[in-house]
């Protein structure tokens, strides 16, 4: 499966050593083009035609040839990594439909040959609930068993906040978990105990949302076990990528720290994750107020590099996302100033902030995410509104880069390397060489010796 992806194999490195070897910080260029949150059937009108316009996704594309025009000016731009939800062109709701991706996927492939896909998922917004309704769980995302070259992506965000309500389930068995609780020998306790409920619930989560955008529908942790199980193990059948999304700190490090333990999961068992860090998501994930608290939620998931059981061996990859998910509304309320960089003491938006903290040398940020899923508005110092698209945002952020001394990184060996994708294809060929094809691993099955 592997050799769907024409990429030569480099040796992998240790960015975070070669920068400090250079002394340039570059950073990878991600757009979230669309997303779930922002939809007609999430947003209940205000009266405020502006906050109505942006909260209802009226000014982001849906077409497939407005998206597919808009991605590659993006990459002209130096947008490298592009992720997007699938949406109904008629309905602007979020929805299930594979072949939506992969109307998308395939001349994405083409036209942008060095563009790393990354597609959503969700449980969020009406066509979606109703998908798992006819369908099963599986719906949601069935998107990360779609071979890359039949139209699916690098990367599937499979840790969307509904996997989070395992952990609220732990907690209450096992009481809060704090981030240094998550990650010692402590946690591994819980890891061999715990077993998820079959209790079917209505699920909704303490996120900062549109009107209708927190309601998760009825699950039980049972089947969020199954599913995310079942999404890993698609991905590690295709030779592809794992990421999963942070909304909830630390429940989400939780969650992502139990699903690389687990015997069962095993995320990032090929050797590599990518992180995304939304910030401003929940109340559990806010918007950072300095760079320091930045830094610790980017410095906790850099620790999943390692085991519990092993701290000194370095067992994947883990790059880190970050992207402002920041709601209209509160978007004048995250205007302060700049504590690092070449702009400290200005004020800045949330969008601007997040690049500066991004730029700096020891940020340790591989992928600046922008896009009309996280903050589909610009806003100035005084926190006044006005529309906007994902390339005007990405002026935004491309112009903060700069100003910090930092570059966008558009040369594809490099991205391809730092992201661990390297990492995992050699994994990969390495466990072909030790099982080839047609050789089965049950040795009673093997051909005897002549």
């Amino acid at each position: 499966m592997a050799a769907s992806l024409p990429v030569p194999i480099f040796v992998s490195t240790v960015w975070g050593e070669m920068e400090a070897v250079t002394g340039e910080k570059s950073l990878i260029l991600g757009c979230a083009s669309t997303g779930a949150k922002f939809t007609p059937g999430n947003h209940r009108a205000t009266g405020n035609a502006l906050l109505d316009q942006i909260s209802s996704g009226a000014t982001i594309k849906n077409s497939y040839l407005a998206l597919i025009a808009e991605a590659e000016a993006l990459y002209g731009m130096g947008c490298r990594y592009y992720h997007y939800h699938a949406r109904n062109p008629r309905t602007h709701e979020q929805s299930t439909s594979n072949e939506i991706y992969q109307q998308i996927s395939r001349p994405l492939q083409r036209r942008c040959k060095e563009l790393l896909i990354s597609f959503g998922a969700s449980r969020n917004g009406p066509e979606v609930r109703e998908g798992i309704n006819r369908f099963g769980e599986w719906e949601r995302i069935s998107q990360s068993s779609l071979p890359l070259h039949l139209g699916g992506a690098h990367f599937v965000t499979i840790q969307a906040a509904v996997e989070l309500q395992l952990m609220c389930e732990v907690e209450r068995q096992y009481g809060d978990l704090s981030p240094d609780f998550i990650d010692s020998e402590g946690f591994s306790k819980i890891v061999a105990e715990y077993r998820p409920s079959d209790r079917l619930t209505q699920t909704s989560l303490e996120t900062y949302s549109t009107s209708n955008g927190a309601d998760y529908g009825r699950t039980s942790p049972l089947i969020q076990f199954e599913v995310y199980r079942s999404a890993v193990q698609a991905r590690q059948r295709l030779g592809l990528f794992h990421e999963v999304e942070w909304v909830q700190f630390p429940r989400s490090y939780a969650m992502t720290r139990y699903a690389v333990e687990h015997p069962q999961i095993r995320l990032g068992g090929g050797g590599q994750i990518n992180i995304t860090l939304l910030f401003g998501f929940s109340p559990r994930l806010p918007f950072p107020r300095s760079y320091s608290e930045f830094k610790q939620v980017v410095d906790a998931a850099r620790t999943l590099e390692y085991d519990l059981s092993q701290p000194g061996v370095k067992k994947r990859q883990v790059t880190i996302t970050v992207g402002a998910a920041v709601l209209p509304e509160q978007a004048g309320q995250h205007i302060a100033r700049l504590d690092v960089g070449a702009s400290s003491g200005e004020p800045a938006c949330a969008l601007r902030r997040l690049a500066s903290y991004a730029a700096q040398p020891g940020s340790g940020v591989d992928v600046l995410r922008f896009g009309m899923e996280d903050t589909p508005y610009a806003v100035d110092v005084h926190g006044d509104l006005r529309l906007a698209d994902n390339a005007d945002l990405a002026e935004i952020v491309i112009n903060e880069i700069a100003l910090n001394g930092a570059r966008v990184e558009t040369d594809h060996d490099a991205i391809f390397d730092r992201m661990g994708l390297n990492w995992v294809r050699q994994n990969l060929f390495f466990e072909q060489r030790q099982r080839p094809l047609g050789r089965s691993e049950l040795p009673e099955l093997q051909p005897q010796a002549i």
